[in-house]
Order: C-alpha cells, then structure tokens, then sequence
C-alpha cells in the first residue's frame, strides 16, 4: 500500500520544475503518465551531455523514475480529444508551460475543469500566470537572479553566484506537490477540485525567509556572507590545516562548547564574542581567531573532537564521497537502482521520506518515450499499482482486467472476490454477448499472491483457499456468453486456471502457460482443473507439464489450448476481431454450446481430492516451499 494509491496524474511537464513535482508524487505511489510530443518527447531526454547506452540524457533518468509515459500530438485533433478522454477520470494534471500555450492547445484549466469537476490543475511557470513579469521565460538562473538570491550568494565583494542547487527549479517543484496536496486533502472533504499555480520567482522569493527578515528589521539590502548566517556565529565553514570544517555553534550554549573544544574558554569571556550579537558584529576577527586554532589539526580530527563536545560539525565532502562512500547514506538507503530497459542497471536518488505505514517506493525506471501508449489509451487494460479485477464495459463486450502489476498481476483474495462478482452480474446481464479476461501490462497472472499463503495454519485453511478459487471459476464457466481470454506475458498457477476457463484463448508469442508448483510450492492443483487442463492439452502434455513443473510457451500451447498465437504488436487487433466475431453469434447457439461443454465436462467435478489437498496444504513441504518463494531461494524437500 502506497500513501497515493488510486491517484492518476497526467504530467505536460518537463525538463525540471514540473518533473521533480510529478516524480515526488509517483514515489508516493500515485499513477504518474507522462504525456509527451511524439516527435521529440521532454527536451531533457536529448538536451543534456551524459548519456547512457540508450539516447535519453541522465539529466531525464534523473527525474523521471516511476512514471509511464504516452505520446500525444495536442495539436492534433484526435490527440487532443485523446487527452480529454484520459482528463475525465484522472485527478491531477501538471503542466509548466509559459502562461497561455495550455490554452492555445486546449488543455488549460478552463477547458478541462468542465469535463472533469473534481480535476487539481497545477501549473508552474517562470513568474506566475499574472503580473508584469508573467510572458517571460522562466529559467532557475534568471528567478534566481531576480529574486534576489544571487545578490546573498558567494563571497563579500565576488561576482555574483547562483545557488549550486536549482532551488527556484527545484522549490517551485516542490511547493507544487504541496499544493497538489493540499488541494487532494481538500477533495476528499468537497469532491471538487481547484486549480493550483507557482513559480520559480515566488518559489525562490519565499525560500528567502532570514534574508527578508534582515532587510525589514535594518532597511538595508543583505550582502553575501559565504558559508556564514546572517542569524548567528560561528556558523559557516571554518578552515582547518587540511581543508574546512562545518560548525553550527549558533547560541550560548554551543558557544562555550566549542570554545572549551578548541582549548579557548578566555574566547567565551571576550567582549568581542560575549554575545551572538557581538560575535555576528565581529565576525571577520572571530573566524580568525578560530581557524588560528583549527590550523593545528585536520579536518577529521576536529570533526570527531568538536562532536564529542556535543558541537554540531562536519566536513564538506564532494559527491563522490557522499554517494559512493558515506556509510549513513548507505544506511538510509538514499542510493537506489533501477533495471532501465536500454541502459541497464542505473542509479537514482530515492526519496528522503520515510513514512512508516505507506512507504515510497522505486517501482519503474524512468520510460523509454511513448513506452506505455498502448497500455494506457486502451480503457480496457487500465493499469492501477493497487490490486483490483477492473472491469470495463465497451458496447455488448465486458473487459475485466486482472491488475496487480506489482506481482505480475497475482490474484490477491480481493481480486478473486471481484472476479466471481463480475462474472455473476454479467450472467444477470441480458445485453451482454462477450466476456474479455486479460492481464494489465505484460502479463496475464502470476497465480495467486503467494504472500496470502504465510496465514494459512494447517491443511484446512488450504481446503478453503482451494475451494474459494473453484467457486470463482465454476462462476467463470457459468458465463452464459463467450469468454475469451487475452494472454500476454505469464499464465500460470491460478493464471493458467483461469485461462482453462476461457472458451476461446488468444496469446502472444511471449506467453507461457504453466504450474510450476512441484517445484515451488508443494501444493497441488484440484482435480476439476487438471482434468479441465488434460481435455484442452492432452493427457500426456498436461501430465508431463504439471509433473516436470515445466512452462510451456504459446507455440506449444496452440494444440490445442490457445486458439491463435500472434506477435506482440498483434495481440491488441487479433482481440478485437475475435472480439467482434464472438460477439455477431447467435446468442441462443452460444450458450447451448456453452452447456453443452459444461455437461460434458460434468464427471470432472465428481472426482474427490479432498484428501490430496489436504495431504498437500498441511505438509511440512508446503510451508517450506511458500517460506522458500517468498525468500526467492530453492526449497528443500523433506517429503514431510
């Protein structure tokens, strides 16, 4: 469970601002889809020089992790009406165009808020969408400059320096998400949505709160003091024989601590330094007599020493050190790594929250562009990260979508409960002539959700599983209609119990059908799916499947299990037609022939395995195998 589960956000950002807004809610676990030009998606992905083996810049795979991304032409008359489609049952979109491009395109607030009322519409600009500044282009180093962070920045009488870090980039993303935020909690209460708006400027404006503070109280523009506070002293960096020291000695307290550290008391007493007053009025004389001492040992040493006097001190370390060797960021786990599909293994930042009960997670490298347009344009295979059967009705068809990609689409006992309650409604459903079953993403189910397993106290709590999975399917078998079933990627387990359930079965060529239990789990299939599985395969290829624990691949599976097997890119269309055929039969002939097959099949449901179940799902063997799944180690058989 994520803290923003079931929030779908539509991202028009790009390069930074609105990326790092999006990129902090996906790790919070809402369903970021990025929406991109076709021709050359987010300029981050080609504008920056360090690239990986594939050609998006790190630049982007900085910002961009745990998002799908889709491309759209906007200015186009069916990308647009696209768009709109997706609009009405999202909840954010994110944009940070220049003022007026979103309304030239269509997208803007008062275009979209009509199709959608409960719509959040955050927009972050250079300087807001009002005020005379608003048509300029907003860049960090400009609302920097402007902002008067610059003119604070560096050293007395240098030239002016930009703060290393983007912050007007990066704090205008950030009080975005608060925003979004804010506005989401405020939905919850009022069901309406609102439209939220910031900017580098102000974003940057706002961060400078001693600053301001200082020019109210004085009536003179603060100047730039280095590494120093302009609220107290010592606080800066300190130079040491070797290097600098970082020393926040910023009240009387602390004061006396650091003087005592450094062998110094008669500094407490020096009407110089007696006050923080004194001392900020003094501090050119204070830092050297300070670093006069500091010269007389490195910068570790001092760190160590000044820390076990209870001073807060550091070193100032380079990146290197600190993603590479810095053991607490290693122990905070801030170093994360993602498999991207053309550059491999990469590293990224993981989030700095850490909340205990819904915790943030790095689930998907940042996408390739237009990676997951299919996936999302088609209604009917709507990927959601919680676990949830979605059904869809599309004219006389039912799509129902086992989605749980975070498992491969394993079935949960919710998504099982769903699936039987769907199947029972479509049997009450007199206009309904096709039933669509098909996985979200690049599988069709994984089987059940293994985790469940760990609850499970002896054979009888394995009895009822087994028997909750036959009603849902003896409810899937019941379907007076067509079933067809869409396999794309892994049908095994429970997924493969399913699948022998569909009338009609269309697969890609990178499905494979099996279950591996003799060699996982330990626990056995019931015998109404076994035999199901030997009228559709064949005894002996069922048998040898179920007994070596093998999968097999769609090409073998077509003798007759799967009706056709097409590529990839062809699963979608080959669905439709069959879709379309299934659906133009003669309703009264379908369903004859549906009963006559379930007849058929009757003696199946008289064979007892009761006591084979048992034996399995109360074997030692069988808590093993689950312990061993979970752990992802081979299990070790006792025949117990």
């Amino acid at each position: 469970m994520t803290a923003l589960a079931g929030m779908t956000v539509l991202d028009l950002t790009q390069v930074m601002a609105g990326p790092y807004c999006t990129m902090i809610l996906a790790d919070l676990g809402a369903d970021v889809i990025k929406v991109e030009n076709p021709e050359t998606g987010d300029q981050t992905r080609r504008s920056w020089g360090y690239s990986g083996a594939g050609d998006d810049s790190r630049a982007f795979l900085a910002l961009n992790r745990n998002k799908r991304s889709i491309t759209l032409d906007l200015k186009s008359a069916e990308g647009l009406a696209a768009f709109h489609d997706l609009v009405r049952t999202t909840d954010v979109v994110v944009e940070n165009w220049r003022p007026g491009v979103a309304a030239r395109l269509g997208v803007d607030y008062e275009r979209l808020a009509p199709l959608n009322p409960g719509l959040i519409y955050a927009s972050i600009s250079g300087f807001g969408q009002t005020g005379p500044y608003a048509d300029r282009p907003g860049y960090d180093l400009i609302a920097q400059a402007m902002s008067g962070v610059m003119s604070i920045t560096g050293e007395p009488g240098d030239r002016p320096i930009k703060s290393g870090i983007p912050v007007a980039d990066l704090g205008s993303g950030l009080f975005c998400t608060v925003g979004i935020l804010a506005a989401w909690a405020s939905k919850q209460r009022t069901g309406q949505g609102q439209y939220v708006e910031t900017s580098l400027f102000e974003a940057a404006l706002a961060l400078s709160v001693w600053e301001s503070t200082e020019f109210w109280a004085t009536g003179k523009p603060p100047q730039p003091l280095g590494s120093a506070n302009r609220m107290s002293a010592p606080y800066q960096a300190l130079a040491t024989r070797d290097g600098y020291v970082t020393v926040g000695a910023n009240n009387e307290r602390l004061w006396r601590r650091l003087c005592r550290a450094l062998e110094a008391e008669h500094l407490a007493d020096d009407p110089r330094f007696a006050r923080n007053v004194d001392r900020m009025e003094h501090r050119a004389e204070l830092v050297a007599v300070l670093e006069e001492r500091l010269a007389a040992a490195d910068t570790a040493t001092w760190v160590d020493r000044l820390l076990a006097a209870g001073v807060p001190a550091g070193p100032i370390q380079d990146y290197r050190q600190v993603l590479e060797d810095d053991p607490h960021v290693k122990a905070r786990g801030m170093v994360e790594h993602v498999e991207h599909p053309v550059d491999g293994r990469v590293p990224v930042l993981a989030s700095p929250l850490h909340l205990s009960g819904t915790p943030t997670t790095v689930r998907r490298p940042p996408p390739l562009l237009g990676q997951h347009t299919a996936e999302v344009l088609r209604p009917r295979t709507e990927v959601r990260d919680e676990p949830a059967v979605l059904s869809t009705r599309d004219g006389s068809a039912l799509h129902l979508t086992l989605s749980h990609p975070a498992r491969r689409n394993a079935l949960t006992w919710e998504m099982y409960d769903q699936l039987q309650k769907a199947c029972t409604e479509a049997q009450a459903d007199p206009d309904l002539r096709v039933v669509v079953v098909r996985g979200a993403g690049r599988a069709f189910a994984a089987g059940t959700d293994i985790g469940q397993f760990t609850a499970f106290a002896g054979a009888e709590d394995g009895l009822d599983y087994e028997r909750r999975v036959a009603a849902v399917l003896e409810r899937l078998l019941a379907v007076p209609v067509p079933v067809l079933g869409v396999v794309d990627g892994p049908a095994v387990g429970g997924g493969l119990a399913i699948a022998a359930c569909c009338d009609v079965l269309v697969a890609s060529e990178s499905a494979v059908f099996g279950a591996p239990i003799a060699r996982t789990l330990g626990n056995c299939l019931p015998p109404a799916v076994v035999a199901r599985l030997q009228r559709r395969l064949g005894p002996g290829r069922a048998m040898a499947m179920l007994l070596t624990a093998q999968n097999i691949d769609a090409r073998e599976a077509a003798a007759g299990f799967v009706h056709s097997v097409v590529a990839p890119g062809e699963l979608d269309a080959a669905a439709d037609d069959l879709v379309r055929r299934l659906a133009s039969g003669a309703p009264r002939t379908l369903a004859a022939l549906k009963v006559i097959d379930r007849r058929i099949a009757a003696a199946d449901r008289g064979i007892d395995g009761d006591d084979l179940l048992a034996d399995c799902y109360g074997s030692a063997d069988f808590a093993e195998g689950v312990a061993a799944f979970l752990a992802k180690r081979t299990p070790e058989w006792s025949g117990r």
